[in-house]
């Protein structure tokens, strides 16, 4: 008589576990759960001259993909501030506010960086 019973408590503790609102596989792995940062809203700014990845394909133009989150947070409020001028990244960042700053900062430390070659 005791078989069945461990038997039956086998076969109803997922289910007691499902009832309480647990699952019995974990959920998917989201980007951001997974460590990657999630596309910036403002990233279409800055993908004519630095490319989606951080990638230029423009001579004279800096890549970005790879760069310190910090170092690119920090320029950019630079160029905001007028510390740093360069009229179209100054126009562009005036149009951020902190919170786009800390997005594409964190998206383009993310990106592999530049592999090597020469720039256009």
């Amino acid at each position: 008589m005791l078989r069945p019973v461990l038997i039956l408590g086998l076969v109803l503790a997922p289910l007691v576990a499902c009832a309480d609102g647990q699952t019995a596989t974990p959920p998917p792995v989201t980007a951001a759960a997974a460590g990657a940062p999630e596309r910036p809203a403002k990233l279409g700014l800055c993908t004519a001259c630095h490319g989606d990845e951080g990638t230029s394909r423009t001579a004279g133009t800096p890549h970005l993909g790879g760069q310190d989150r910090l170092y690119l947070a920090r320029s950019l409020a630079a160029y905001r501030s007028g510390e740093r001028r360069h009229e179209p990244m100054t126009s562009l960042a005036n149009a951020l506010q902190p919170g786009d700053i800390e997005a594409l900062a964190a998206w383009y430390a993310a990106q592999p960086g530049f592999a090597g070659g020469s720039q256009p």
